[in-house]
């Protein structure tokens, strides 16, 4: 049955509302029915109630044990306030101390909503750092915020501190660098370079007065009496300094890498929005360990092997062309070769044939046919020691096998007059006969990725490079290039990086937490438009062009062994 539901937003300054159409039962309860609204319209206040004719509802009861009816008119009341936020906010900084920037970004990554959208929601208009220095739980100093507790002195996060914590607890009180590091990353899911700024061995040689390591790699600590000496000759404390002012000295200044939110992103391909920001702090071996990163590039990405893998799938698109007997419409190259993410050993692609007077509603049966047809075709070619090794006909496709470029799919789709007719063909089809027809979008999809910058296209191939290092149990647990992509793209967005090193720093960040995401695009569509059972589903990385797709979807990726791998594993290591 349908219900109207009145949503409504009340804080002390203001309320807003407005008015949606739900689908439910008489089955369910109301808890469900509230965290069906809450998730669908990405509330972050946990202070909801769920109303009938000004009544509020019980969590546990059924809707049809509360009077609910076909056509009832519910009120779902969210109570936005000041205090609950601030809550919010403190659960965020328990682990550590962040920059204003990046307990935004963590903010929207962890509630759905921008920080932005909250402070309006509690009425205020001033900045977030402004609204972190009035409350009295914070603290807020060159832009980074700490809580403030009653059982330590306030310092900021110190990276030597935590790594000589790490060591203490030992069994042996040493580990070998590597080791470290993955610990390190395991427990606050951001690696020690990253915030640094520095490698690993120059972080431990920069802290001679706490740390030893020994020619194989081993990271000890000093004997407590050596660390004393040392800090007397080298740091004598002047006495007029406050004691936290001298603890911030010894420490070099952190660099804030932003672990980025899951949010809804509005985003304009054809516009430059993702402009690379110069870091202020750069150093000559940080420009040293961004050439390692430029250099991998071109050793798996140079110039002549994305000419080959392009000339190559020129040449099948034209053999194809010349041997098929149906009317063409156009044709769309993708896969990563066609997107231009093409890595030495990764080089898959694929053509889609877009065919004039092929009728949508009926593609599954004759979409069969054509395939057997169009492969005993091209069989030909594999008897004629063509450059096609071999074809098989899947259930919706060709399965080439290309000598110097791989595996090439070929697909074929009915022709649409323009982008909103498919969606509207679409959302009148079975989830079967939407799977078929997916390849309508291959235009839009492939753009979405071609036209990002340069730099961005760059940290997808370092990211696919660093996913063929790595050893996966099943396909169903190895990340697509689909995944992979999107999720460069997002970071790219909500962090500007200012080099390669500091991107894929972000992204492995990102995919540490993938198994909670949720991302939408609203660059082709709205929210509204997104199959709603799909909102529901964790992780969502919702597919930007095709609103009925999660291309993280259980039935299709187990995120476990990513997130483990981003958490434990060094990029280069």
């Amino acid at each position: 049955m349908k219900v109207q539901v009145n949503f409504q937003t009340a804080s002390k300054t203001n309320t807003s509302s407005e008015v949606l159409d739900l689908s439910v039962t008489p089955s369910d309860t109301v808890l469900t029915v509230k965290e069906r609204i809450a998730t669908a319209q990405m509330v972050a206040f946990p202070d909801q109630d769920l109303m009938l004719n000004g009544e509020v509802l019980a969590d546990g009861l059924r809707l049809s044990d509360c009077g609910v009816k076909e056509s009832s008119s519910l009120d779902f009341v969210v109570r936005a306030s000041e205090e609950g936020l601030v809550k919010q906010f403190t659960e965020l900084l328990q682990a550590r101390d962040l920059s204003c920037d990046e307990l935004g970004l963590l903010y929207c990554y962890k509630h759905g909503v921008s920080v932005s959208q909250a402070l309006k929601a509690v009425g205020h208009d001033g900045k977030f750092p402004d609204f972190m220095k009035k409350q009295k739980v914070f603290l807020v100093e060159n832009g980074r915020a700490t809580l403030v507790r009653a059982d330590t002195t306030l310092q900021p996060f110190s990276v030597r501190d935590e790594v000589k914590r790490m060591l203490e607890e030992s069994d042996t009180g040493s580990m070998m660098i590597p080791t470290l590091c993955s610990k390190f990353v395991q427990k606050f899911n951001v690696s020690i370079a990253s915030m640094t700024k520095m490698k690993p061995s120059d972080f431990f040689a920069h802290h001679m007065d706490v740390f030893v390591v020994s020619g194989r790699g081993v990271v000890s600590l000093k004997p407590a009496g050596e660390q004393q000496r040392v800090l007397r000759r080298e740091t004598p404390p002047p006495a007029a300094v406050p004691v936290q002012r001298m603890r911030r000295r010894e420490t070099p200044p952190l660099a804030a890498v932003p672990v980025p939110p899951m949010e809804e992103v509005q985003q304009t391909v054809d516009e430059e929005v993702y402009a690379i920001h110069e870091s202020d702090t750069t150093t000559s071996e940080h420009a040293d360990d961004n050439q390692q990163y430029l250099d991998l590039h071109t050793k798996v990405s140079g110039r002549s092997f994305n000419s080959k893998v392009a000339q190559a799938l020129t040449a099948i698109v034209d053999l194809v062309l010349g041997s098929l007997f149906l009317n063409v419409d156009h044709v769309v190259k993708g896969g990563c070769v066609g997107k231009g993410t093409a890595i030495a050993g990764v080089s898959d692609a694929e053509v889609i044939f877009f065919l004039k007077g092929m009728p949508a509603s009926t593609q599954n049966k004759w979409l069969p046919p054509l395939l057997k047809s169009v492969a005993s075709v091209l069989a030909e070619c594999v008897a004629d020691n063509c450059c096609i090794e071999d074809v098989r006909v899947s259930e919706d496709s060709l399965q080439l096998r290309v000598s110097e470029l791989g595996a090439v799919q070929l697909r074929f789709s009915p022709t649409f007059e323009s982008y909103t007719e498919a969606v509207q063909v679409m959302s009148k089809q079975s989830p079967d006969g939407r799977r078929l027809l997916e390849a309508a979008f291959a235009k839009e999809r492939v753009q979405f990725i071609a036209k990002q910058p340069g730099q961005v296209k760059v940290t997808m191939r370092l990211l696919k490079w660093w996913r063929e290092q790595q050893e996966w149990s099943s396909a169903l647990t190895r990340p697509t290039d689909d995944i992979l992509e999107l999720m460069v793209v997002y970071s790219a967005a909500m962090t500007k990086p200012g080099d390669q090193q500091a991107a894929v720093a972000n992204v492995m960040s990102l995919l540490a937490r993938f198994d909670e995401m949720r991302i939408v695009w609203s660059n082709y569509y709205g929210k509204e438009d997104v199959w709603a059972p799909l909102l529901n589903q964790r992780p969502l990385l919702m597919d930007p062009v095709n609103p009925f797709v999660n291309v993280a979807s259980p039935n299709v990726f187990d995120p476990c062994e990513l997130v483990a791998a981003a958490k434990t594993t060094h990029f280069f290591w």
